[in-house]
């Protein structure tokens, strides 16, 4: 058994799918899959009832490859408040969000586009909306120069 501290999380063990080598360092460690590994901690953590905890925040952060800062602009928050998530618990909003993405993400892309997009929208200034009314449906339009 092997205590996969290199994660960043403290309680994850390997039972198998690894190997130990020698090195003129001492003993190294080989793992198979990585990816597949990783990619399996993460369907744990998001698929976990218990509270995530400020590692397992970072630990899916990561996978993602966002930045805190990045991850910050996409929950309207500093990057500063995501590195105090990490170093304690994340708010309940902070880890849905972050476990929809990583759900999302280990199934498709489509769902961090998205929320790119809209946190980009959310950065413009707000503007008036005009609607029009054509055979009794309405929808929306630029606005006409007066």
């Amino acid at each position: 058994m092997y205590h996969y501290e290199s994660c960043g999380l403290p309680d994850i063990w390997l039972l198998n799918g690894y190997q130990t080598h020698e090195t003129p360092y001492g003993d190294g460690i080989s793992i198979d899959n990585i990816e597949g590994l990783h990619r399996a901690i993460a369907h744990s953590i998001i698929n976990s009832a218990s509270k995530m905890t400020g590692a397992e925040l970072r630990f899916l952060r990561k996978e993602l490859d966002l930045s805190q800062k990045r991850l910050g602009s996409m929950l309207g928050v500093e990057d500063q408040t995501v590195a105090n998530w990490e170093k304690g618990t994340p708010t309940s909003m902070a880890s849905r969000f972050i476990k929809v993405i990583a759900s999302a993400q280990l199934n498709s892309k489509q769902v961090q586009q998205l929320i790119e997009e809209l946190s980009e929208l959310d950065r413009k200034e707000h503007e008036a909306l005009y609607f029009e009314a054509a055979d009794s449906q309405w929808s929306a339009t630029e606005a006409i120069a007066a």
